[in-house]
């Protein structure tokens, strides 16, 4: 019996079957074989700049021979997916199932597959999941601003989403919390000149980010919409170390509310019913959830981030001895 292998396969569109072209006698009989595949998890999930992501590949059920690689998802606006970038060190497979990037610094997106015997068999690639960062990086020049300038927001409230960077190519993006994928409705079949985005209302609560016709990934801010109830109002962006901060809580007609009790990380901060939660400079360990709660009332909980002044140096020592170990690192 001959065989000959056509793996229905690409960089961006990933199929899960391996087709088998197989001669027996003077019959050709077209064999399909299944492609597992793998399942990625990413560690942490949102991260703060410099810290490391630990990415975990799993073939199911579990096998012995498995060889890892490890690729980064580039925007690629022709067919609105991805392509997919070994990163840099995994030209060769890996015989452990985790890699460990270190210096994260902006918001990405990963995928992995497995392979094993000679010639090789190749699972499918895993499904695309996403390493957030809420700051903007000095790596990256594709940003997105939010106004206002709040992370909770009642349905068909008017805000304005503003991809901004070195490109005339732009799409919204949004990760809902069931999961599912989707571009800003102001963004699907256009370009973007002037990179402004209004939309009247947020219908979704999700992730929400902005990618470049150049390759690159913006922050990403965590919107939450509600119909009814209150709502907290506190920065969707990054505050930084020693700046004020003010936290309120409204309701749907745009009335601010006295007598208001805040939480931060589910512990009562005062209980004498001001009208703002006020912090004159904010530290590190302001960092955490917040929420409010009002005559039996309770807003969703939303995380402040707290971040360190900006540095416009770059630890060149520390590059070169993460390269000098064979580690990834990431701008």
């Amino acid at each position: 019996m001959l065989c000959w292998s056509s793996i229905l396969t690409g960089p961006i569109i990933v199929l899960s079957i391996h087709r088998l072209l197989c001669v027996v006698g003077a019959e050709a009989l077209s064999v399909s074989v299944y492609r597992p595949q793998p399942v990625l998890s990413v560690s942490p999930s949102w991260l703060s700049p410099g810290a490391s992501v630990t990415l975990s590949c799993e073939v199911k059920p579990p096998s012995a021979g498995w060889r890892f690689f490890w690729y980064k998802a580039v925007p690629h606006f022709q067919v609105i997916a991805y392509s997919f970038e070994l990163l840099p060190g995994s030209s060769n497979e890996t015989q452990q199932n985790s890699n460990i990037i270190h210096g994260q610094k902006h918001t990405a997106g990963y995928v992995c597959r497995a392979g094993r015997g000679e010639p090789k068999f190749y699972t499918d690639y895993s499904d695309l999941k996403f390493v957030w960062s809420a700051g903007r990086s000095f790596c990256v020049s594709a940003s997105l601003k939010v106004n206002p300038n709040r992370v909770q927001y009642f349905l068909h409230d008017s805000v304005t989403l503003s991809c901004e960077g070195n490109s005339s190519e732009w799409r919204g993006k949004i990760l809902t919390e069931s999961g599912h994928m989707s571009s800003f409705n102001c963004f699907i079949w256009k370009t973007m000149t002037g990179s402004l985005c209004v939309e009247n209302s947020p219908w979704y609560n999700g992730v929400y980010w902005c990618e470049s016709g150049s390759g690159e990934f913006s922050n990403a801010v965590n919107i939450t919409v509600q119909d009814d109830g209150i709502i907290l109002e506190s920065p969707v962006h990054p505050v930084t170390e020693g700046d004020p901060v003010t936290l309120s809580c409204r309701l749907k007609q745009q009335k601010l509310l006295s007598d208001v009790f805040f939480y931060h990380n589910n512990t009562l901060l005062q209980n004498d019913g001001r009208e703002e939660l006020k912090i004159s400079a904010v530290s590190k360990s302001d960092e955490g959830f917040y929420r409010c709660e009002h005559s039996g009332q309770e807003s969703p909980q939303s995380w402040m981030s707290v971040k360190g002044a900006d540095k416009k140096t770059f630890d060149a020592f520390n590059l070169l001895n993460h390269f000098s170990k064979g580690e990834t690192f990431f701008c």
